[in-house]
């Protein structure tokens, strides 16, 4: 196993971790390993790049454990009323059209490269601030306030963005003849 599939391991050994701490009452704790687990993936890609450690199953496990973690930590801020409810619904919404689109292309022989676009990444990037946003003030005791719904806003901006991004992907790659074997 090399160093990037390592820590990509590592972060998917993390979610149910994390889960159990904030269910048992330990936002804290909970706080640290949600970030722990974002420095792996922060590694993990540096890792890739510098070492050349490219591997098939990193690319499908990596954007694996970003998901579960991500869900997870919006799962559970959501039903404890930290984050709004329509925000993991507009995420739910986004990844299963992501995967129906996945499906599609495969189905009727389409080939594409799975890379995530620039608002994808900022989509990501706002969500895991929004969620350490919410896991500090849960630490702290505080209630969710205008900072914390304004990063919820601007990361639903950018979800919503992204949908739209990959959606004009899939029609164009959709528009396209398949590929013949």
């Amino acid at each position: 196993m090399n160093v990037p599939n390592f820590l990509t391991a590592l972060r998917l050994a993390a979610v149910p971790v994390f889960v159990l701490l904030l269910l048992e009452g330990m936002p804290g704790a909970a706080l640290a390993v949600f970030v722990g687990a974002m420095i792996t993936d922060w590694l993990d890609g540096i890792a890739a790049r510098v070492l050349k450690q490219f591997t098939a199953i990193g690319a499908i496990l990596d954007p694996i454990a970003d998901k579960l973690l991500g869900v997870s930590a919006l799962v559970l801020l959501c039903l404890t009323g930290r984050l709004p409810l329509w925000m993991l619904w507009l995420v739910v919404f986004r990844e299963s059209c992501i995967f129906s689109a996945i499906a599609i292309l495969i189905r009727t022989g389409r080939t594409f490269a799975i890379r995530p676009t620039r608002y994808g990444k900022y989509s990501t990037a706002f969500l895991s601030v929004t969620i350490i946003f919410a896991l500090v003030q849960g630490a702290r005791g505080v209630p969710a306030g205008p900072m914390l719904m304004s990063l919820t806003m601007i990361s639903a901006l950018c979800i919503f963005v992204s949908w739209a991004q990959y959606l004009a992907i899939f029609i164009d790659l959709m528009r396209k003849p398949p590929q013949t074997a």
